[in-house]
């Protein structure tokens, strides 16, 4: 499907409405596989849903992102958690997920999901870009009835002009995980943020802490600095627009706030 797009780029919220569209059928959402067994959080079980409402020139994932009419089938929360726990209980996780594309699409689907794991042992990873949770401050209060919930929201880039050029989008929407964070954290739904830094530098890095630190002290405890995995398309994606990915910074998984508060 094609990207809605101006001279100062496309819409992510405007291309959330008509993605879901496409990998949204009343309370099913579409995707490719529904458990997989992941290192990230100790062990992880996660299924690969389909569809997003970003086009970063740097993702990971491919038909899912770019192709979603040609990819996955519709599944229910059911049998959406039934895989998923399914695959927890052999590997013996105690999280699940969805990855791949964006976990917000498709808000019924969703909540009966979570309903489903507040009724178990699991806690629930809410892989999100943050662009609707920014857009949508109620959305974001809907989620603190969940018991069993985190989210964790991707930060792009560190500034709005690398946010442009790594994904396309209007310059304006890098704000909203930003947003989406303040929303969170203000109607104490638990969640963290994750910053892709493979193009910037450490005078970037140490701006967006700054700027992080502002919504909430404590919120650089839990920050993840993410460097992205060089697979050839990813290669071939970078070249054809000149970039050269950053692999001089340091990722260490927690941060603490300079002034040593949190």
């Amino acid at each position: 499907m094609g990207v809605i797009a101006s001279d100062r780029g496309y819409d992510p919220i405007a291309l959330a409405t008509a993605t879901e569209k496409v990998v949204v059928d009343g309370n099913r959402r579409k995707y490719v596989q529904l458990g997989r067994s992941l290192r990230f959080y100790g062990g992880t079980t996660s299924a690969t849903e389909v569809g997003c409402n970003l086009r970063c020139i740097f993702c990971f994932s491919d038909k899912p992102v770019w192709k979603p009419k040609q990819t996955g089938e519709f599944y229910t929360p059911e049998e959406v958690f039934n895989g998923l726990v399914k695959n927890a209980r052999k590997y013996g996780h105690t999280t699940i997920s969805a990855s791949a594309s964006e976990g917000t699409l498709g808000r019924q689907h969703l909540y009966e999901l979570l309903d489903l794991v507040d009724q178990s042992e699991f806690v629930y990873i809410l892989e999100t870009n943050g662009m609707t949770l920014g857009d949508d401050k109620e959305f974001a209060e809907s989620l603190a009835r969940f018991k069993n919930l985190h989210v964790r929201v991707s930060i792009k880039a560190c500034n709005e002009d690398e946010f442009h050029r790594l994904t396309g989008a209007r310059k304006s929407a890098f704000e909203l995980p930003f947003k989406a964070l303040k929303h969170l954290i203000d109607a104490k739904v638990s969640c963290n943020a994750c910053v892709s830094v493979s193009f910037s530098d450490e005078q970037g890095i140490a701006d967006i802490k700054q700027r992080l630190c502002k919504i909430h002290f404590g919120i650089l405890k839990s920050l993840e600095l993410e460097q992205i995995k060089l697979f050839p398309k990813v290669r071939r994606r970078l070249a054809a627009e000149d970039l050269v990915a950053n692999r001089n910074i340091s990722c260490a998984p927690k941060e603490r706030p300079d002034n040593g508060e949190g």
